[in-house]
This record gives structure tokens, sequence and C-alpha cells, in this order.
């Protein structure tokens, strides 16, 4: 009788990992225009990634300065770097276009002047193998325009499956920035962001994503965001029509959608010079999740609280 060697289960399990985790393709999209300052330093920090199957496409969104010609020169020194051009139309239409050109099982959005640290996308996919999922997000820190680094405290210690993102997203223990985030690629569908906005665009896209899939995430920092992250200065009233938040719409939404919609609705509201008036006018009673989502975000802030004191974090 022939023996056969004993493979244990957890060993078949390693393999199995080892195998998707170096054979997957991740694709990382990145919208470009005129950041000639920013695309060299961004490129290379994915070049430098130590998960190395994967591919870079950079959608030019029409850029005039020497954007083009810098990716050229790195895209002929380390490969790996697939450049296409296209008529201007705004970030959501390069993102939607970088995706058609885009190959692999996994999806990156990343902007073309953020960074990634080393490690990200091999935590990244690892969430996806460790939880199942088809979202994985990290942690980021955000540097500042004067240089100085940010860190985004959230309140969870050790990585966590979420099967309301949404929720976690409002009480801080999540945050979702495009390039600490992975997607499977059959999630999205062909155009997942919305070609009508120029800002907000993200918003429109978490909204609709984060209720597809439980999403795993880590307190970890694998990203680097630069500039603010949050609340943008004035700006000016002939671009509503075109802003996220004033094209929100509360039909066949979750409780806790609406409870995001409604923190849209209160930075809107201070964003624009005359916000209050139009969104009251724009949205009726939907205007006042806005409240809603004051309460539940300074609920949600004391329960955490309360957990601390008895030792449950």
């Amino acid at each position: 009788m022939v023996m056969t060697p004993r493979v244990w289960r957890n060993e078949k399990q390693l393999v199995r990992d080892i195998y998707n985790m170096t054979n997957e393709l991740i694709s990382i999209i990145i919208p470009l225009y005129n950041k000639e300052k920013a695309i060299s330093q961004t490129l290379m920090s994915v070049l430098n990634q130590t998960y190395n199957n994967l591919e870079i496409i950079i959608a030019d969104d029409g850029s005039t300065d020497n954007s083009a010609s810098i990716v050229k020169k790195i895209a002929s020194e380390y490969g790996r770097i697939k450049y296409f051009h296209k008529k201007n139309g705004g970030v959501s239409s390069a993102r939607n276009f970088g995706l058609s050109k885009a190959s692999g099982e996994w999806i990156v959005f990343l902007d073309a002047d953020d960074e990634m640290m080393p490690n990200n996308l091999e935590v990244l996919i690892g969430l996806t193998e460790k939880y199942n999922v088809n979202i994985a997000s990290s942690n980021i820190c955000v540097k500042e325009e004067d240089g100085n680094i940010r860190n985004i405290d959230l309140r969870i210690t050790h990585e966590m499956l979420f099967h309301n993102f949404i929720k976690a997203l409002i009480g801080n223990k999540a945050i979702f920035a495009s390039g600490a985030c992975i997607y499977k690629r059959s999630l999205l569908g062909t155009k997942p962001y919305n070609e009508n906005l120029s800002r907000y665009e993200d918003a429109d896209f978490e909204l609709k994503l984060f209720v597809k899939s439980a999403v795993a995430m880590t307190p970890k920092v694998s990203f680097i965001h630069h500039g603010e992250f949050a609340e943008l200065s004035k700006i000016p009233n002939n671009k509503k029509e075109k802003d996220f938040i004033f094209n929100i719409d509360f039909a066949h939404k979750t409780f806790w959608q609406k409870i995001k919609m409604g923190q849209y609705i209160n930075e809107g509201s201070r964003t624009y010079t005359d916000g209050v008036n139009s969104m009251k006018a724009r949205y009726g009673l939907s205007y006042y999740w806005k409240y809603a989502y004051l309460i539940i975000r300074k609920w949600l802030g004391v329960e955490y609280k309360l957990k601390q004191l008895l030792g449950f974090v």
C-alpha cells in the first residue's frame, strides 16, 4: 500500500493563502491632472510596495503641465505602468476610465498626490484573505502643507470586521480614504463613480458601495494623505450643481445611509455661503437628518466612553 504524506488542514490553508496572495493582480488606478510636482513621489510609493503583483493605470485627464512626460519617463525605467490620455472630464470620469483599462482582480483608487507606505497593498490584500471580504481598509495619516504629520485617532485598537461600515465611519471606528481601501473588481461594476459630480464624489461612492459588503479594517497606518482631509474652504455658490451635497437622494436608503447624508448636509451648510437656505429649500424635511447625525454622533461618542470606563475597549 502506498502511503501519502499527511498534510494538516492549516498547512493546506497556508499554501492556499500564499498562492492567492502572490497571484491575484491588483490594479492601482491614478487619475492625473496637472500634478507634475507630486506624481513622481506617488508612483515611486507604489513601485516600492512589498506586494509585487500589481499594475499601475494612469488616467491622464487632459493634463497641460509636465505630468505626462514624468510618468512616461518613470514607466520606461520601471515598467508595470500603463499610461492613457483622455479628454478632460473630471476626476470621476478619469477613475471610471482607468477602471475600464484595468486587468486586476482587486482595485485601488489612488490620488496623484498621495503616498502608500511600502506595506500598504500587503496589508490590504491580507485583510481580504483573513476575513474573506470584498473590501478592506487601513488607517491613514495626513501630511499637512507645512510638512507636519497628523495621525487619525480611531476608536478601535485592533483589526475589526464591520458589517455596517457606514455606522463605523460615523462612530469614528473607521476612516475612508481612496488609496487606503481595496475593492474586489466584481463589486464595482463598470462606472462606480458618478461623472456628473465634481465635489464629494467619494461620498456618493461610499454610500453606494459600503452597503454591498462587510469591510475589514485595521487601525494601523499604511497610507499618507497629503493636504487637509476634512472640510474644504468656502466654495463659490455657482459650483453647487455638481456637488454631491446638493444632489443627495434620500429615497430607498437605509437609516445609517440617511444619517451619513445628514453629516454631508451639516458640512455643506457651513461650506457654502447660502448653504442653509438652499438646502432647506432643496431637501425639505430631509434637511433635518443633519440634526439626527449630530445626535447619533454624540451618542456613539458617549457609548464609547462608557465602554472604556467599563473596560470593554
